[in-house]
């Protein structure tokens, strides 16, 4: 499994989430999310797990992370999104003969969900998790398709219809995952934390500030 991050820095992550709890408390959520999403996958995936910075692994979150939960570094490199996910699915598969993709925006993932994706792949199958927004949270191939990651519409709502049809043009068909909410504004954290008690903090209150639900309600 390969796990895709980007270091959490104010003012250069959730920037959509940052415009409603400011750059540095987006950044602090950031991390969390991170960290939630790489102890899910470490204890529920079978296999390997890495974590690919971008744009490097250098940072004390990433270090902390694989210290603690024996997960193997490694950076994203050059390129556009699908560039790096193209390189990065490769190495993958060269290292094990089948990979997968996920996202950190997702700690909501099952565990179940998680061990479906891994058998699947396990009996030569492919798999994709769709997200709300049009997008994909996980992406999970036998063998490296450039066309599925070259000259996408990144950050569109087309994404996954993109993909899925340039996946039947190339002979690969996908066993789909539950659909989910990436967590890239503050409704999306909002929606998710409704449904998920261990990460209402993150909506109400950090160590010196309280956050209403309601982000237009604040003073």
């Amino acid at each position: 499994m390969i796990l895709f991050a980007k270091q959490p820095l104010a003012g250069q992550v959730k920037t959509r989430l940052a415009q409603v709890c400011g750059a540095e408390r987006a950044a602090e959520i950031a991390g969390v999310l991170i960290r939630r999403t790489v102890a899910l996958v470490a204890d529920s995936w079978p296999g390997e797990v890495y974590l690919y910075g971008a744009p490097d692994a250098r940072h004390p979150l990433f270090e902390q992370l694989a210290a603690e939960l024996h997960v193997h570094l490694a950076s994203q490199g050059a390129g556009d999104l699908g560039a790096r996910m193209l390189r990065s699915m490769c190495q993958g598969i060269e290292r094990r003969g089948a990979a997968a993709i996920m996202g950190c925006d997702v700690p909501q993932c099952s565990a179940t969900a998680l061990e479906d994706a891994y058998e699947t792949l396990a009996r030569g199958g492919n798999v994709i998790g769709p997200s709300r927004d049009g997008g994909y949270y996980f992406i999970g191939l036998q063998r490296p398709e450039p066309a599925l990651f070259t000259g996408m519409d990144w950050g569109s709502d087309g994404v996954l219809n993109q993909t899925q049809a340039r996946a039947r043009a190339a002979g690969i068909e996908f066993h789909t995952l539950p659909l989910l909410c990436d967590i890239d504004t503050w409704d999306d954290l909002v929606s998710v934390a409704r449904l998920d008690p261990s990460l209402r903090s993150l909506v109400t209150r950090s160590a010196h500030v309280v956050f209403p639900l309601n982000p237009e309600s604040r003073s």
